[in-house]
């Protein structure tokens, strides 16, 4: 290994993280002390159902409040202001509650008045803040843009950077609308944006927060004027990406809680640091918080799986104005009642990145968002890269891929920050931010083929490490099974050690006798029990809040591992919690990784992985040792990743 790889690595990757998960962007603007920003819900009619589509917004509801702008537009009508690559600050109100919307507006480099200029949406990472220069970096590629023709606005988000009001994770009632409100600013006073068929030319591109935008914007606008997105490492249902299986992703829970704040100036509804911190302190998520946290995500509009009701007068006395209060409208069953209603999907071009190692919003995040939005009818990609959350949660996964890799850094990365991430924003050899380039110079000016840049097509493209990919014709979700057997006689049973343990129980698999991949969604059906029969039947429904004592709360992180040389390695340093005696029919955490003739392939079963889950285990003393049963079912193919692969 290079002996200046390690400092370059830890200064580059930090840089990386403050830049893509909750860096500000190149100006230093503070944040605005925070605004509540609660208004009271209208009524609904009484025979309103959740999937009733939302009603065009009135003229009064649409209309603009007066704004503040930086620089005088530039305008193809007039004739003024048109020499080009300008950028300018705006505020003005929100339309809800009179917050603070502070957004950059970029100028294309060049005008072009005839043809006129697609508009581009790009926001930051959470506590981040908008571009206010134009740079080179993956999740804001606003010079490139401009460069390109584009009309590249960078926003605040809602109690973010400048702007104010109460930052509630996008919540489409106040971010959603502020983010519509944006768009109406942007057609109503910029006369050099391109239109098709009397629609707004619209795209937008970030990551993690920044991406999540995307999806609220083309979700809540009733307009429906999104035509082509780039979101990467974003979120499809925050109840997973917080508490998946039940089990709180206690280490995210508190990077969260306490990035929000300092990130924001304290501006984060104190309902959401308060059940953050709680779940970190008791293992659990309230199932009222967990419909909050739903009701921010696409899966809520897609499926509303959670079952939500929309708001009306006789569902609940409790609509507050005031989170300080704690208090939440709830439904007499405790169920949080909301504003706005799900609605049908509709065709828009999706190019999406994913990190494969992310523990916090990892590929099956993607794939469920891919579905979604392939089944609307639009062009829908779906790439992977190395960058990822996990650069935030140093576990043994990411010192080993740092020492496996730190070579290709050494000479990969001497440009970074400048020039972007280099082999952390490629999926092999096709690069995010061209790829980007590429799709909305297609998806919003018919110019160019994207597939000359995103040489996967339309399959999956799978990094398996910095500069190695493959492609596969679609996401691999199963494969074959594999029994879970004791590894000394198939006749004894598997016993494996929940509570504070760090060391996993290995359980091999299956071999391979020639080069593949695993790559793909593994599933898995899983039982746990105790080793003596009838034990479970002296559970109590009820114990100590924290602890849990006596209550039977089984708690094990599952996930796959690479033996090689007889050293086990977990795969991508990926998890899945399984929380609960009983059967379980599971989605484990997808995974990437190129195998070698010889290796063997296990299930590592840990009773606590602190990386992710700090704290998170199982503290009911009497649930530390159980028996698990059940097989694993692989996505193994071939080493081009075109066949699957049977050992």
């Amino acid at each position: 290994m290079n002996k200046h790889v390690s400092g370059l690595t830890t200064a580059s990757l930090l840089l990386l993280l403050l830049s893509g998960c909750g860096g500000g962007g190149s100006g230093d603007s503070d944040s605005d002390s925070a605004v509540l920003g609660d208004v009271e819900a209208a009524d609904t009619s009484d025979n309103e159902s959740p999937t009733t589509p939302a009603q065009p917004a009135t003229d009064e509801q649409r209309a603009l409040p007066e704004a503040t702008v930086g620089l005088e537009a530039a305008s193809c009508e007039t004739g003024e202001h048109l020499q080009g690559d300008r950028s300018y600050r705006v505020d003005m109100p929100s339309r809800v509650d009179g917050a603070a919307i502070v957004f950059q507006v970029f100028e294309p480099r060049l005008f072009d008045c005839r043809n006129h200029h697609p508009l581009i949406l790009q926001s930051h990472g959470f506590s981040g803040s908008r571009e206010t220069e134009a740079g080179n970096d993956p999740l804001a590629p606003v010079q490139p843009l401009v460069d390109a023709g584009y009309t590249v606005i960078s926003i605040d988000e809602r109690g973010h950077g400048e702007s104010g009001g109460t930052v509630r994770v996008m919540d489409p009632d106040y971010a959603g609308q502020d983010l519509v409100q944006i768009v109406d600013w942007a057609e109503a006073n910029l006369d050099y944006l391109a239109y098709r068929d009397d629609n707004l030319l619209l795209g937008a591109v970030g990551g993690s927060y920044g991406g999540g935008f995307q999806y609220m914007l083309y979700n809540v606008d009733p307009d429906r004027r999104m035509d082509a997105m780039v979101p990467q490492i974003t979120w499809h249902d925050l109840t997973d990406s917080l508490d998946p299986g039940g089990v709180v992703k206690t280490y995210w829970a508190a990077v969260l809680a306490s990035l929000g704040d300092a990130g924001t100036g304290f501006s984060m509804d104190p309902f959401i640091r308060s059940t953050l911190l709680e779940g970190v302190a008791t293992n659990r998520i309230p199932d009222t918080a967990l419909d909050f946290f739903y009701y921010h995500s696409p899966d809520y509009f897609s499926d509303n799986g959670r079952d939500l009701a929309l708001y009306d007068s006789g569902n609940t006395d409790d609509y507050l104005l005031d989170p300080l209060t704690g208090q939440l409208p709830i439904t007499g069953d405790g169920h949080y009642v909301v504003k706005t209603p799900p609605r049908a999907p509709y065709p828009v071009d999706v190019l999406m990145f994913q990190g494969v190692r992310d523990n916090l919003f990892p590929l099956n995040e993607a794939y469920e968002n891919y579905k979604t939005m392939a089944a609307a009818g639009g062009d829908v990609r779906l790439l992977t890269y190395p960058f990822g959350h996990h650069y935030l949660a140093p576990s043994v996964g990411l010192v080993q891929e740092t020492l496996e890799n730190g070579d290709f850094y050494a000479q990969a990365l001497p440009e970074f920050p400048s020039e972007g991430t280099g082999p952390l924003s490629s999926c092999g050899d096709i690069d995010v931010t061209q790829a980007t380039l590429a799709w909305f110079n297609e998806k919003l000016r018919g110019e160019g083929n994207a597939d000359n840049v995103i040489t996967s097509g339309h399959q999956v493209c799978f990094s398996l490490a910095p500069g190695d990919s493959v492609n596969a014709p679609s996401m691999t979700v199963g494969g074959e099974a594999f029994p879970i057997d004791n590894p000394l006689s198939a006749a004894l049973p598997v016993t494996v050690l929940a509570g504070p343990n760090p060391l996993p129980t290995v359980i091999p698999l299956t071999s391979v006798d020639q080069d593949a991949v695993i790559a793909g969604i593994p599933t898995a059906t899983l039982s746990l029990s105790f080793p003596v029969d009838g034990l479970d039947s002296a559970c109590l429904d009820n114990g100590d809040p924290v602890l849990g004592l006596g209550t039977c709360d089984a708690i094990v992180f599952v996930g796959i591992g690479r033996i090689r040389n007889g050293v086990p390695e977990l795969i991508d340093g990926q998890v899945q919690p399984v929380r609960g005696l009983g059967e379980h029919d599971i989605e484990l955490t997808g995974i990437a990784e190129r195998l070698q003739p010889g290796d063997k392939l296990a299930l590592m079963v840990y009773g606590q992985y602190a990386s992710t889950y700090l704290g998170a285990f199982s503290r009911d003393l009497t649930s530390y040792s159980l028996v698990l049963d059940g097989s694993v079912r692989l996505p193994l193919l071939a080493s081009d990743g075109q066949s699957a692969l049977t050992p």
